[in-house]
């Protein structure tokens, strides 16, 4: 009985020394982009062809409580299947704001908990109630996932005493935790990554949120907002001066995070590439950007700029041309101005992000106020916006997909899909249009 008590024992050793091992094995070195001009591994998705955007549910109080529920999760599914059917089925990715405790911002740095304000009634938890989001927006071409935060946090957390006690929190010279900026009326705090790795807590948390929700997995991806290199509180200084880690020390720390995430199976989106608290944009490692700052690479210097840049490839720079959050927000019912968006921003982004110059027809109309163009996502599909004159315009659609159909036909894009208005001929490849302004038109080809 020892000899298969000290057996176990032994084994048990042996696989912590492999975790160990395992851990050590995650690189935090540059990861040099133009070399390849791709990622260092391929993304779990294409972030060119995927509409990326947030859904905020919920906001928390300055005493950490329930301010106000925007979303429920039943309420989020209605919203899916209405911004599927005005993109036309295009690939989506939903990151949810305020899914966990009392709502955005609750209780960083625990990602322990659901938000139970936004629970079904048939569910008995709001775990059970965001796992069948999660399910039923693969339906509606929606993969769902969360919006996370990896450098704040606040005294009313689980993980506050832990964090505090293991010198994660951000703490001056003397020993004194550092205040961050006031995020909804609460006291935020930042956290060392350096430390956090080094004690195995980013792993731990990683780890026990993908336990809790393995249905993240399937979607591969995950949003890490304000994923800063340093506290905005202290600009050009390390995050925790009582450490003595570097900027350069808290970077490394960064890159292991996204790589153990991939890891894990899922691609790190982030606020941004480039600003004015990072020096490292982690290109090749982060896989999109909430906001497009490609000036900012042009104006700035940052960690692995070539001389003669001039712009970064389509791989390592995607963004979101739509963010609907906003839009959502203040019109839930009729998603206000989303439909204009959906001809003036996602068409057009999804042309020129996939889409050699050459190959684009010469017929292809982007301006502030009209846009005629194809819908690459569908077959044989047109779209044609005016802002406030009448679209009156022959398109020489020669021998190509379009050109190739009789007729096409004419339908409105409104809430609920498309409604049919007229068919117009396709004579020898030509097709003439006279469309009412203020509406999307969504032309398909017919036999």
């Amino acid at each position: 009985m020892r000899i298969e008590i000290r057996i176990v024992a032994l084994l048990i050793l042996v696989l912590l020394s492999c975790t160990d091992n395992k851990l050590e094995t995650v690189s935090g070195d540059y990861y040099d982009w133009t070399i390849t001009g791709q990622p260092e591994r391929p993304w779990m998705r294409d972030y060119n062809n995927t509409l990326i955007t947030k859904f905020f549910l919920c906001s928390r109080d300055g005493n950490g409580e329930v301010d106000k529920v925007y979303l429920t999760f039943e309420q989020a599914l209605e919203i899916i299947k209405k911004l599927d059917r005005i993109t036309m089925g295009i690939p989506k990715v939903v990151y949810l704001v305020g899914w966990q405790f009392n709502g955005h911002d609750s209780k960083y740095p625990s990602w322990g908990e659901v938000n139970e304000s936004l629970k079904r009634e048939q569910d008995s938890t709001a775990l059970q109630s965001l796992k069948w989001l999660i399910r039923s927006a693969r339906e509606h071409n929606t993969t769902v996932s969360l919006h996370l935060n990896m450098i704040d946090a606040f005294e009313d957390s689980p993980l506050w005493d832990t964090y505090l006690q293991e010198d994660v929190i951000a703490k001056d010279s003397t020993g004194q935790p550092i205040a961050g900026e006031v995020f909804w009326d609460m006291q935020s705090y930042q956290i060392s990554y350096a430390r956090e790795w080094e004690l195995g807590l980013s792993q731990k948390r990683i780890d026990g949120l993908l336990e809790m929700l393995p249905e993240l997995i399937e979607g591969g991806t995950i949003h890490i907002d304000a994923f800063h290199s340093m506290r905005p509180s202290g600009v050009g200084e390390p995050i925790s001066p009582y450490l003595g880690y570097t900027i350069e020390e808290e970077i490394v720390a960064q890159r292991k995070i996204f790589r153990y995430w991939r890891d894990k199976g899922m691609d790190v989106t982030c606020e941004a590439g480039m600003y004015w608290l990072r020096q490292d944009p982690f290109l090749g490692l982060q896989a999109a950007s909430w906001h497009n700052t490609a000036q900012n690479f042009q104006e700035e210097q940052w960690l692995g700029k070539p001389s003669d840049f001039l712009e970064l490839p389509v791989a390592l720079s995607a963004y979101t041309p739509m963010q609907c959050e906003q839009e959502i927000m203040r019109d839930p019912d009729s998603l206000s101005g989303l439909i204009e968006q959906v001809a003036t921003r996602l068409v057009p982004w999804y042309i020129e992000r996939n889409t050699p110059k050459s190959e684009i027809p010469s017929w292809y109309t982007n301006t502030d106020s009209l846009v005629v163009a194809p819908v690459q996502w569908q077959a044989a599909t047109l779209i044609a916006y005016s802002l406030s004159t009448p679209l009156v315009q022959t398109l020489e659609l020669g021998d190509s997909a379009f050109g190739k159909w009789k007729k096409m036909e004419v339908a409105e894009l409104v809430l609920n899909g498309t409604v049919a208005q007229d068919t117009l001929a396709i004579d020898n490849g030509n097709v003439t249009l006279q469309l009412d302004p203020g509406s999307v038109w969504v032309l398909r080809g017919i036999d």
